[in-house]
């Protein structure tokens, strides 16, 4: 196992370590050998069911090398024919581990002290335990690897409860393999720069302003800066920010180049990703070196914008769109406008456009063109064109009252509010009728006629709130209250009429019958209730005496 890590070193020492992580988490899957003797002389056999976890945390001056904590559970160990099925070891462990970090395998060796817990036979027996091992880790991703294998010894031991005449000392050999996740990272990319040109593009002699900006600098080191160009005369060469004279250059594409320095001696903070030595001693980082492009430019098309308002529109609806145009060079233009949809009128810098049925539901994309027109120009003619959205909504569908029928009420003058016999099958089928619906209320009108309404003003009232009672409490098909509402009708007849009133809005014109009830001045009948006793009239008083 040495042998192959020196090996794998050997192979992989000159490669840049870009994968250093800070602290690492490994989990998975664990089989020991236990390499010793229980109770009663048996020996211990070897334990499939197990795993492993452990944390590596790599020092901050040695990449490569780092404080270990491991635990291990194995579980349900068993020796054949003796009724030992249940044979547990725990490992709790300290220690360090030096690993070679590669993009690819990375191996590790390690040592470590700690603690063994032994149950099965004897429960709950801990001891002292040490060892070492190592194993080979392969990088599938910068923050994940697979722990191909993992080879550790430990040595312990286990003094059993009952007599066996067997050496004390377990042997273990541990294997493990899983994941490891790569926490936090010690590897910095070599120091970097940004250059900007301001403007990008010019017409010579015009001046090109250049700044660069450094990442990855200690703010307290000092740091020199320098410029350069393929294209005309630097100024100020030695600052952060500079400027080139384009005076004689000709058309075509330049840079500047910027060389950013840490001076400072102290400068060795940083990790290249290439180490001093083995353990992962950081090595200083070179130079920033970055360079910003800038164009000495042939005319430049307009630049434009456009706005829109309103952005929805219905049909037959207007929107106006409003286009900002501007050239650099100061040249006249011309401008022009089309569209995906609707029916679009104007003309310069504003255009109008009016929804139409076949947009319902679409969006219009309205382009604005901006050209100029320079004779002699390479090329002669240049345009530039801008976009606005217009969304049309689609047209909402409405619902319609539907008309249910009705109950009459002339069968019984004695209880002219009563639900009949005949009402209550038109309301037992209704109600059946209602709970199939998934939204929407039915609207009880109830009516009287031209002599009731004399004597009895609010029997129209009582007989709706009485077909609600029945729909929700006296009838066997009970429905929510909340759908049902009661509501006057006037005078037009003995009876109730129903209508079933959709959820969503309503067609045009459509309005629901009657006013809604106070139920709580009008308080529901059962059909089953008596009538009313009436009240004896009082005698006329005798006349006065003469």
């Amino acid at each position: 196992m040495a042998l192959a890590c020196v090996l794998c070193l050997m192979c992989t020492f000159a490669a840049a370590q870009t994968i250093q992580p800070v602290d690492e988490l490994f989990a998975g899957y664990s089989w020991l050998h236990t390499g010793g003797y229980v109770d009663f002389g048996y020996k211990s056999p070897d334990i499939v069911g197990g795993f492993d976890i452990s944390n590596v945390y790599y020092l901050p001056q040695a990449h490569n090398l780092g404080i270990l904590g491991d635990f291990s559970y194995h579980f349900n160990g068993s020796i054949p024919n003796t009724g030992v099925d249940d044979i547990k070891v725990a490992y709790v462990l300290g220690g360090i581990q030096y690993k070679y970090h590669t993009d690819t395998i990375s191996p590790f060796v390690r040592a470590f002290v700690g603690g063994a817990d032994h149950s099965g036979a004897n429960v709950g027996q801990w001891s002292a335990a040490l060892g070492g091992g190592g194993g080979l880790d392969l990088t599938v991703w910068p923050k994940l690897s697979i722990r191909i294998a993992q080879v550790d010894y430990i040595y312990s031991s286990y003094a059993p409860k009952y007599l066996s005449g067997q050496p004390t000392q377990w042997n273990s050999i541990r294997l493990a393999a899983g994941l490891v996740l790569n926490l936090g990272s010690y590897y910095n990319p070599p120091l970097t720069c940004t250059a900007t040109a301001s403007p990008t593009e010019v017409f010579a002699p015009d001046p090109v302003k250049v700044n660069t900006t450094g990442a990855g600098f200690n703010p307290k080191h000092k740091i020199t800066y320098a410029w350069a160009t393929n294209g005309g005369k630097m100024m100020d060469a030695g600052s952060q920010a500079a400027t080139v004279d384009t005076t004689g250059v000709a058309a075509g594409s330049y840079a500047a180049s910027s060389t950013i320095t840490d001076v400072d001696p102290k400068f060795k903070n940083l990790d290249s990703g290439h180490h001093l030595n083995i353990f992962g001693k950081p090595d200083p980082i070179p130079p920033a070196k970055c360079s910003a492009n800038f164009t000495i430019k042939q005319p430049l098309p307009p630049v434009v914008s456009c706005s829109v308002n309103p952005s929805t529109i219905a049909i037959g609806e207007p929107a106006t769109i409003t286009m900002t145009a501007s050239d650099p060079q100061g040249w006249p233009m011309t401008y022009s406008w089309s569209s995906t949809g609707g029916q679009l009128s104007g003309s310069g810098t504003t255009a109008t456009l009016t929804a139409t049925n076949a947009d319902a539901g679409n969006t219009i994309t309205v382009t604005g063109t901006a050209t100029t027109n320079r004779p002699g120009g390479n090329p002669e003619t240049l345009s530039s064109n801008c976009t606005a959205q217009v969304n049309v909504p689609p047209v909402q569908k409405c619902v319609s009252i539907e008309d249910w029928g009705e109950c009459t009420f002339e069968k019984n003058p004695k209880k002219p509010w009563r639900v009949d016999n005949d009402c209550k099958d038109t309301l037992d089928k209704l109600s059946l009728r209602l709970q199939q619906m998934p939204n929407g209320k039915l609207d009880i009108v109830g009516y009287t006629d031209e002599k009731e309404v004399v004597s009895e003003q609010t029997l129209g009232s009582q007989r709706s709130v009485n077909v609600k009672y029945y729909l929700t409490t006296d009838g066997p098909n009970k429905v929510d209250a909340s759908r049902v509402s009661p509501r006057a009708g006037g005078s037009k007849g003995k009876a109730t009429h129903f209508y079933f009133v959709p959820e969503g809005n309503m067609c045009g014109g459509q309005l629901e019958e009657g006013t809604t009830v106070d139920e709580s001045q009008v308080q529901p009948q059962s059909r089953n209730a008596p009538a009313p006793k009436k009240k004896a009239k009082k005698a006329p008083a005798a006349p006065p005496a003469q």
